[in-house]
């Protein structure tokens, strides 16, 4: 396997972990302001397919994003239509294999699979997207590099 398939792979991963982790958080945090103090968190282990794609699809939209020095503001803004993309085509792909991981019911729904409430969550973690597309991508520079945990230690650190 080569480094730049490792290297995405990683984020792949760390993103999907994040996502994950996230997602759980946040639907625990829900849970309480429903008074269900139990703080019982819920996911999919199938959302780790769309946490995951943040690794992968972020860097090469954000280049050219950067290039055309559009601000922060209006990439977040392309991200959440990215996430709410990726959210609608997996959710119709979930459904033609026969599983129901989310469906929504308001009435600012399209097919079930993606909803404007979630809008502002979405655009918020756009605007956390390229930083997190940073970092997973420093980790898994670090890990094929194979540095230690004592030459990481001695490493001049960046202020």
């Amino acid at each position: 396997m080569s480094l730049p398939v490792k290297r995405a792979l990683i984020r792949f991963l760390l993103c999907a972990a994040f996502g994950m982790v996230l997602e759980m958080l946040a639907s625990a945090v829900h849970g309480a302001c429903r008074h269900n103090w139990t703080l019982f968190g819920h996911s999919s282990f199938w959302m780790i397919i769309d946490y995951g794609l943040l690794g992968i699809l972020v860097g090469p939209i954000a280049t050219p994003l950067r290039r055309w020095r559009l601000p922060l503001p209006g990439r977040a803004f392309v991200y959440m239509l990215l996430i709410y993309l990726v959210e609608y085509v997996s959710g119709r792909i979930f459904t033609a294999c026969g599983l129901k991981i989310w469906s929504y019911y308001d009435r600012y729904n399209l097919h079930h699979q993606i909803t404007l409430t979630l809008a502002p969550a979405w655009y918020l973690l756009g605007l956390f997207a390229e930083t997190l597309y940073r970092k997973t991508d420093a980790v898994a520079v670090t890990l094929l590099r194979g540095f230690t945990a004592a030459e990481l230690e001695q490493a001049p650190r960046q202020t």
